[in-house]
């Protein structure tokens, strides 16, 4: 009796141990859904009379996934602030994003150092994956 529940248990273990794998994997993607490379390029370009700016940078997102990529551009010697936002779906590749920012107030960007913060927010499904902030100084070119 003994030998033959050995036998039983040697001809279940494989496909358990294979079910055990499978499912690990599936969880494991699940777990490590991330936003997983991003920086912000160190120029960026002025135009409209100071009331724009356009930044941009690469980012890698987990395929599928919703991303909110939002930037809020500084620059103190002038007191601008401007901020943007785009939307879009992950693909697991490195891509290139590009933001217009549009200044609030009255002040206005000029050629100069100037400070960049992103914020990207991934989801699926509505349920929130992950969620990251940056801070890059950049050099503002006028265009």
């Amino acid at each position: 009796m003994n030998t033959q529940i050995r036998k039983h248990f040697r001809t279940l273990l494989a496909p358990v141990a294979l079910l055990v794998v499978l499912s690990s994997l599936f969880i494991t993607r699940t777990v490590w859904a991330k936003i997983s490379i991003n920086t912000i390029d160190p120029v960026g370009l002025v135009a409209d009379k100071g009331r724009q700016v356009t930044v941009t940078g690469p980012i890698a997102v987990t395929v599928g996934e919703r991303t909110e990529l939002r930037v809020t551009v500084t620059q103190r010697s002038t007191g601008a602030v401007a901020e943007g936002v785009i939307f879009f779906a992950g693909t697991g590749q490195t891509n290139h994003w590009e933001i217009t920012a549009v200044a609030e107030g009255r002040a206005a960007f000029q050629a100069g150092p100037a400070t960049v913060v992103g914020l990207a927010r991934s989801s699926v499904n509505g349920q929130a994956t992950d969620a990251h902030q940056w801070l890059v100084n950049v050099t503002l070119l006028s265009e």
